[in-house]
């Protein structure tokens, strides 16, 4: 079969030989991986700070009850509030992010 993989031994090391347009193929295959990658980690940190705001936005228009518990005033709130959590399940670990319900203006 042309274009098959062969195992070969340099220098006592075992290796595996492809044809050189084949090589090219998977070079340019990494290339695209890479770029895709950097995207999804753009795309990830960018739903975690949305999540992020979108919590401080639910806490600050949820008011607090007379007696002083924090219970949601209006279903539109807990829905926001379930949306970020959500959302930062989606996003899953992987950035450290500098704390909940940042305010730091110099985030983007």
């Amino acid at each position: 079969m042309p274009g098959k993989p062969r195992q070969v031994v340099v220098d006592g090391k075992p290796m595996i030989a492809v044809p050189e347009k084949q090589f090219e193929s998977l070079l340019a295959m990494r290339r695209q991986l890479g770029s895709q990658t950097a995207k999804l980690r753009m795309l990830r940190d960018t739903l975690t700070d949305l999540s992020e705001f979108l919590d401080t936005v639910a806490e600050a228009l949820d008011t607090a009850d007379t007696d002083g518990s924090r219970e949601t005033s209006s279903p539109l709130i807990a829905e926001m509030r379930r949306r970020a959590r959500h959302a930062r399940g989606v996003a899953g670990p992987g950035r450290a992010t500098k704390g909940r319900h940042s305010s730091d203006p110099t985030r983007t």
